[in-house]
């Protein structure tokens, strides 16, 4: 018995170093959060008769003016990309937010923006097929098939807003992230496309965390997980010590 639980003991211990581990990792710096949510049909799992040929043109990690949307937030990224069977042009720009009211200020503020230059609704995006036509099993395997977001349709720009929270880091962490065509377009001959550009980057990001589509209040449960673990964990290594030193006397 004694032996029992010298090694509960010691499990409680390995676990102690490891959340600690989880817990003092440094994440990025909020700055270069947004990037995580561009798309990366080039990646090295995703082969060219899948990606379709699509090209990066150019890249930006910056808080600068958007041409087509206003800045919501000060951490921002966008990529032009060129779908290279037909040289039509498409792109993606995603915003980051650290606190919830940075977050529901943008999200307002592109709202307003969006509803005054085009027309917005509520969709469903199913990539389960796109991601099967992989023939990857761990990324045919990905949870996230089906995604709610947001049909944006303009002279400008049409595509697709996906709004998220997510535990992927410490503390708060609040997505708007956008794919679609650069100038006018019709969206549901598009939507193939845009679907592949999101399959390269979204479902992969958030598969074994914690996310919730279009988030009406602050909520990052996950946040304090390791720190609530070792607290637990010790808690329960001071219980163990003391009933073993009664059991000796």
């Amino acid at each position: 018995m004694k032996n029992t639980s010298w090694f509960v003991v010691l499990c409680a211990i390995v676990t102690i170093g490891c959340c600690t581990q989880i817990a003092g990792a440094t994440p990025p710096p909020p700055e270069y959060r947004a990037m995580y949510l561009l798309p990366n049909p080039a990646g090295l799992y995703y082969n060219q008769s899948v990606n379709s040929g699509f090209l990066v043109t150019s890249s930006q990690n910056t808080a600068g003016a958007s041409p087509y949307f206003p800045g919501v937030s000060q951490y921002r990224a966008f990529q032009n990309f060129t779908y290279a069977k037909t040289g039509d042009p498409y792109l993606s720009e995603v915003w980051y937010f650290d606190t919830w009211d940075s977050f529901a200020t943008g999200r307002e503020d592109l709202t307003d923006y969006l509803q005054k230059r085009g027309t917005i609704s509520p969709v469903t995006l199913d990539i389960s097929g796109d991601l099967v036509r992989t023939g990857d099993p761990w990324i045919a395997g990905l949870h996230a098939t089906r995604i709610n977001a947001t049909a944006y349709r303009a002279a400008d720009t049409s595509g697709y807003f996906i709004i998220f929270s997510t535990d992927f880091f410490p503390d708060e962490n609040y997505y708007i992230a956008y794919y679609g065509t650069a100038g006018k377009s019709d969206l549901d001959v598009a939507t193939p496309r845009l679907k592949t550009l999101i399959m390269s980057c979204f479902p992969g990001f958030v598969e074994g965390k914690t996310y919730t589509f279009d988030p009406v209040s602050p909520e990052n449960p996950a946040a304090f997980l390791p720190a609530t673990v070792v607290i637990i964990t010790i808690c329960c290594i001071g219980a163990l010590v003391i009933l073993q030193k009664k059991r000796g006397s």
